[in-house]
């Protein structure tokens, strides 16, 4: 079963075509999200999102057609490259602000702030302001966040970028968990990473997705290191 579909799907913001047009499917497990700066990464992630919409061609997540977004964002978790918090609130504030934006979501599974702040490990940071936290204490409040609505269909933009060694550690664990259950979609400009973490590859060349391991074929750093040579 797929979890998200497209055919012909190009993406960009308004006039701006930046990647497509694109036909790539996502199953359950872990995927890769590669391709050279510029690519279009960020991009596609969003539109997959339902949080901008596509210029043109057809996408459907968990079996939605994807179109203004609304049907399918209640049900995406999704951690872009900059944080969804407010620097002036404490991990608490931020976490009841968004306890109360997902409560207006219909038919949605919504996990407790105990039971968040158990897992993410924030029980020593939630009186303290987000502009005090480092990079790695923010991104663990931010999958917290991220995990309040136990999204069945979880993406991810460089989520280990500048985290340190522990930070990172603990990430990566939390990716394969949830790889388990659902499907991830995660980019990194990692070519190591991505093997040692992901169950499948996604390379975007600026007018194509090259789809690799998603058959079982075993994929090297070689494969993908041609693949992305070939861009510019």
């Amino acid at each position: 079963m797929s979890t998200a579909q497209a055919t012909g799907l190009v993406v960009g913001y308004g006039d701006t075509e930046v990647a497509g047009p694109l036909d790539l499917r996502l199953r359950p497990g872990i995927t890769a999200l590669l391709g050279r700066n510029g690519s279009g990464k960020t991009t596609l992630m969003r539109t997959l999102c339902g949080i901008i919409p596509a210029l043109r061609g057809t996408c459907r997540v968990l079996d939605v057609e994807v179109e203004d977004g609304a049907a399918v964002r209640s049900r995406v978790g999704y951690l872009g490259h900059e944080s969804a918090l407010a620097t002036s609130l404490t991990v608490e504030q931020n976490l009841e602000f968004w306890q109360s934006v997902t409560g207006t979501y219909p038919e949605v599974t919504r996990v407790g702030l105990p039971e968040l702040i158990e897992r993410f490990d924030l029980s020593e940071l939630v009186s303290r302001k987000v502009a005090t936290l480092s990079r790695g204490q923010r991104q663990r409040v931010d999958l917290a966040r991220l995990a309040m609505t136990d999204p069945e269909f979880v993406v991810l933009d460089e989520p280990l970028s500048g985290l340190d060694p522990v930070y990172a550690a603990q990430t990566r664990d939390l990716l394969r968990d949830w790889g388990r259950e659902r499907t991830v979609l995660y980019s990194t400009h990692s070519v190591p990473e991505a093997i040692e973490l992901a169950d499948a590859y996604l390379i975007v060349t600026g007018h194509e997705v090259v789809e690799l391991g998603g058959d079982g074929t075993a994929v090297t750093e070689t494969d993908i290191l041609e693949i992305l040579g070939r861009t510019s």
